[in-house]
């Protein structure tokens, strides 16, 4: 998956509350692994002022469409220059995407993220 795919998923996951509702529903298996690639997302992007911000803003307005776009683009950043953390987040997702639960909840991240992933890597948007 590109940078730019990967990014658009990560952060719509990360701006997305789906609570403990979908762990209880999906399993606690599913909800892990979700929880595995924002951890590896929010982890990474504490390391400087301006990403910590951005993600308090995002915690602060997950819906503002503005506040995403900054959010990506630090990630995208993270992910273009570092390709060991770049494999590292699409393995979480490729696992995440295993399951089947996970699944749904990826690929409707992915639908928030203004994407179609149809099966395997999205290498482009999809216009439908």
């Amino acid at each position: 998956m590109d940078p730019a795919s990967l990014s658009l998923v990560a952060v719509t996951l990360l701006a997305t509350k789906f609570g403990e509702g979908f762990a209880a529903q999906a399993g606690e298996g599913a909800w892990r692994k979700i929880l595995s690639i924002t951890q590896a997302v929010r982890e990474r992007l504490s390391r400087s002022d301006a990403q910590r911000a951005a993600l308090a803003e995002l915690d602060a307005h997950p819906r503002d469409e503005g506040t995403q776009s900054a959010v990506a683009a630090h990630l995208r950043h993270e992910l273009e220059t570092d390709k060991d953390f770049a494999a590292r987040v699409e393995a979480l997702v490729t696992a995440a995407r295993r399951d089947p639960a996970a699944q749904t909840l990826i690929n409707h991240a992915s639908g928030n993220a203004k994407q179609a992933i149809i099966g395997g890597d999205n290498f482009g948007p999809i216009t439908l």
